[in-house]
């Protein structure tokens, strides 16, 4: 049987493993003794899938037939649905040696795309994951972040319009979650700081963050090392859902 999509789930643990249910699927899924980025080396090296789709969040198949349609008769680079997208596997597997994450595997993977196909499909639902951004996740952010810098004069403009818009809502939620979790003392401010001297470097997304985060002044918050009031945590958790 012909498969056409990979999915690389690794956000579902043992006890949250789902059937396949459709034909045409391949679900890989970590073993349970290694890290993420020896489990995306061994997964995109053994997919078989036509197309694959890196996950990070628990998920529920939803209507993945249309997908499935669509991806057997496409050639685009990458298929776009809504909460995420499919790239073509060949070219993840060409990138997944730099990957520190799901998010910078996926996001290396659309660079590396030259064009894409919108679609308006549902085929997943994903379960929030709450508190998912904390330091030990920013290593592929900024390495996305840095990346995008060096490149973005050389993508397409679709790929540079989605990356962009991907990494800009990426840093946005990360400041939310690492704001709050230095004011509950799991996270210290000399960390954020750091990481947000490290964006700076790359002005277009420091500029468009500053922007794009309308739940306070990003620079005074930066002037205050990042610490919040209880209206601000109030505010930042109700955002987070």
């Amino acid at each position: 049987m012909k498969i056409l999509l990979t999915v690389v789930v690794c956000g579902n643990g043992a006890d949250g493993r789902s059937a396949p249910l459709y034909d045409g699927i391949e679900l890989i899924y970590p073993d349970g003794g290694e890290g993420v980025k020896d489990f995306l080396s061994r997964a995109l090296k053994t997919a078989r899938g036509k197309y694959t789709v890196v996950l990070d969040a628990k998920f529920l198949f939803a209507d993945v037939q249309p997908l499935l349609n669509i991806i057997d008769k496409n050639t685009a680079d990458m298929v776009c649905f809504n909460g995420g997208i499919a790239l073509k596997t060949a070219v993840l597997k060409n990138v997944v040696k730099d990957c520190e994450d799901a998010f910078s595997c996926r996001v290396l993977g659309v660079f590396a795309c030259k064009n894409l196909l919108k679609t308006d499909y549902n085929p997943f639902t994903f379960e929030k994951a709450a508190g998912a951004f904390t330091d030990e996740n920013t290593a592929g952010l900024l390495l996305c972040a840095e990346t995008f810098g060096k490149i973005k004069a050389k993508l397409p403009k679709e790929i540079y319009t989605y990356s962009f818009n991907c990494l800009c809502d990426r840093l946005v939620t990360y400041y939310l979650y690492a704001m709050l979790a230095i004011r509950e003392g799991k996270l210290t401010a000399d960390k954020l700081i750091a990481f947000d001297g490290k964006l700076k470097a790359e002005i277009v997304l420091y500029l468009a963050l500053e922007k794009r985060f309308t739940y306070a002044k990003l620079q005074k918050l930066r002037n205050k090392e990042f610490k919040i009031s209880w209206l601000a945590e109030r505010k930042f958790r109700k955002v987070l859902g």
